[in-house]
């Protein structure tokens, strides 16, 4: 539910609120990759940088897929 409510703020660039639902999201579920993805993107989009590094490390610790664990490294590199 707050995951859904999130992308809708997203897609509205309603990048505050979508970040608040998705921190909601991954509260109750914190092994949620793509809550922990678009927290992390929402929060890059209103500059909030620490905010963002600290949500990609987070999904940076539970993703197993190396690829994506290297597009993740390279979005906190670019932070």
């Amino acid at each position: 539910m707050y995951f859904d409510q999130g992308r809708q703020c997203f897609g509205e660039q309603d990048y505050d609120g979508a970040a608040d639902f998705f921190r909601r999201a991954v509260d109750q579920d914190p092994m949620f990759l793509e809550a922990h993805r678009y927290m992390a993107e929402s929060y890059q989009k209103l500059g909030y940088n620490h905010r963002a590094h600290k949500a990609y490390e987070a999904l940076l610790r539970i993703t197993t897929d190396e690829t994506q664990q290297q597009e993740i490294r390279s979005r906190i590199n670019e932070l």
